[in-house]
């Protein structure tokens, strides 16, 4: 069972210039023409193994235009990194919102500061050349957590089976 959410990262922030890469420079026609993030319904519990974490997946929809191509009909590798490391950081945004307001419905006390991370590194692995235009799933899960590390695995794949890339990343919490 899977809900849409909001991903915080394609709203501009222009107080700060924050997330104006996927919000501003990556938000055109010729770029990801749209993106359809979604969670599923399934809470996690500290049997899961992930730490606070409430959810384990999130899978997005890009639907991606011409203007991203490194070879002809093709999407850069670069643009494709890109789309994976940013829906892997939608799955940790999505879980820090969610702890902050477990601790405040369980009345803890404040202040609940939001989860910051940054990715220490993703390794990438182009399976298939992924075709430019097209619409792509991104399904992005949670590996392990290990103190402040997050080990994050996505693939980027056609949703009827065909994979063209999968990244394997860890993101280390502040």
């Amino acid at each position: 069972q899977w809900v849409p959410i909001t991903a915080s990262s394609r709203q501009p922030k222009p107080a700060t210039g924050e997330d104006s890469f996927f919000a501003e420079t990556l938000s055109t026609p010729r770029t990801i023409r749209s993106m359809l993030p979604l969670r599923t319904t399934k809470e996690l519990s500290a049997a899961d193994g992930l730490g606070d974490m409430v959810y384990s997946e999130v899978r997005i929809i890009y639907e991606i235009g011409d203007g991203v191509s490194g070879h002809p009909r093709v999407a850069h590798g670069g643009f494709v990194s890109t789309l994976m490391d940013e829906a892997m950081g939608v799955l940790i945004l999505l879980n820090g919102d969610a702890i902050v307001e477990r601790k405040k419905e369980s009345g803890l006390p404040g202040p609940h500061e939001p989860l910051v991370c940054f990715t220490a590194y993703l390794n990438t692995t182009y399976r298939k050349p992924l075709p430019a235009p097209s619409v792509v799933l991104c399904k992005v899960k949670f590996d392990r957590v290990v103190r402040n590390k997050i080990y994050i695995n996505a693939t980027l794949e056609d949703g009827k089976g065909t994979v063209f890339t999968e990244a394997h990343s860890m993101f280390v919490s502040m």
